[in-house]
């Protein structure tokens, strides 16, 4: 129980991997504000958080409004009596197409609302805090898109990689009052964005036009995992649930790619 009696917020924490963290989180001993744009599935992970025995609540949050983003976290320490970690998974996929001059304004702004802008709003709105008690968490889900720059999807490969950069400039900002600031790049995921993406690769390259999505997504595991194994939800809670724990106390400021290696 490495998060025994900690106070989490997870963005994005209605369905996938945001679902994974919250689960990892409980079993890990801390209490979970699940927060989500849909607050119907933000209520049934905070139902499944609250059967570990920890309290849960599942709260309706659009993260590129930053007048919602610091109602909830003003809420939750209101209602929690602290917060402890702020973990910002949410995210899109834009409109897929290659080259990106296919691409409009509009994907772009989308893309960066959720992705990026939404970060900023959070982390803005939790430092006071964390600073003020001289502690906190902070883990900002990215992808090994960025580092990896996919022409598939450039926005969201721009957007994942400014989530990098962001996450070092927090970390040194507050480094001082002793709170880690921390990403993670999940590598391949049979998620439901992934079957978006699968869906958009069968018809624009031959070699993958008689394949289903899943098998698709299992030759793309071999040709680009050199463990040849899919991540799961599951590799990336638990890789969040040590970030924000005191095993990794000394960690801050660090991108942890849990990809099987792609990006080496």
């Amino acid at each position: 129980m490495r998060l025994a009696e900690k106070i989490a917020l997870v963005t994005g924490g209605g369905a996938g991997i945001g679902r994974a963290i919250c689960l990892a989180l409980g079993r890990e001993g801390a209490d979970v504000i699940v927060a989500d744009i849909r607050s119907e599935p933000a209520g049934a992970v905070a139902a499944e958080v609250r059967a570990l025995g920890r309290r849960s609540e599942g709260v309706a949050l659009d993260v590129t409004l930053e007048v919602q983003v610091r109602r909830v976290i003003a809420d939750a320490i209101r209602g929690f009596g602290r917060l402890d970690i702020l973990v910002n998974n949410a995210g899109v996929i834009p409109k897929l197409g290659l080259p990106f001059t296919r691409q409009d304004e509009g994907d772009w702004d989308r893309v960066f609302a959720v992705n990026l802008k939404a970060v900023f709003f959070t982390c803005k709105a939790i430092a006071p805090h964390f600073m003020e008690r001289r502690a906190g968490k902070i883990v900002n889900i990215a992808s090994i898109a960025g580092p990896m720059s996919s022409t598939t999807m450039p926005s969201y490969s721009v957007s994942k990689q400014g989530v990098v950069t962001f996450t070092k400039i927090v970390a040194k900002e507050l480094a001082p009052y002793g709170v880690n600031v921390n990403a993670v790049c999940p590598g391949l995921l049979w998620t439901d964005m992934w079957k978006e993406i699968a869906e958009h690769i069968r018809p624009t390259n031959p070699a993958y036009a008689s394949l289903t999505p899943r098998e698709m997504f299992e030759r793309r595991v071999q040709e680009w995992i050199p463990l040849r194994r899919e991540q799961t939800p599951e590799d990336i809670g638990d890789a969040v649930a040590f970030l924000a724990s005191d095993a990794a106390r000394n960690i801050t400021g660090q991108a942890l790619m849990v990809d099987g290696g792609a990006c080496m």
